[in-house]
C-alpha cells in the first residue's frame, strides 16, 4: 500500500503519515500546475480535482455523504474514515 491509500490508515500515526503524504502530493501538483497551466486547465495534476479549500471541503462532504457506510461505526468515525474524508476532497467531483 502507498502512503496515499486511505485503507492503510489504522491509527493516529498512520493517519498523520497519510495526511503528510497528501500535503506533499498537493505541493507537487501545485508546482506542476504553475509550470504547465494549459495542461491542467480541465483537471489538476496528480489527479487533484479540487484546488481551492472551498471546493476541496465541499467535495469531501459530498463524497462522504454519498457513502452510506462512511463514519457509521458505533464508536464514531475511525482514523480510516478521516483519511477517506481527506481523500474524497482530492478526487470527488
Amino acid at each position: 500500500m502507498t502512503a496515499l491509500d486511505p485503507d492503510s490508515v489504522v491509527d493516529r500515526a498512520s493517519f498523520f503519515r497519510f495526511a503528510e503524504a497528501l500535503v506533499a502530493e498537493r505541493v507537487s501538483a501545485e508546482e506542476l500546475e504553475r509550470r504547465h497551466p494549459q495542461r491542467y486547465c480541465l483537471g489538476g495534476a496528480e489527479d487533484w480535482q479540487n484546488s481551492t479549500i472551498s471546493s476541496y471541503l465541499e467535495c469531501a462532504l459530498a463524497g462522504a455523504g454519498a457513502q452510506a457506510d462512511w463514519g457509521t461505526s458505533s464508536t464514531g468515525p475511525t482514523w480510516r474514515d478521516l483519511a477517506v474524508f481527506l481523500w474524497l476532497g482530492k478526487i470527488y467531483e
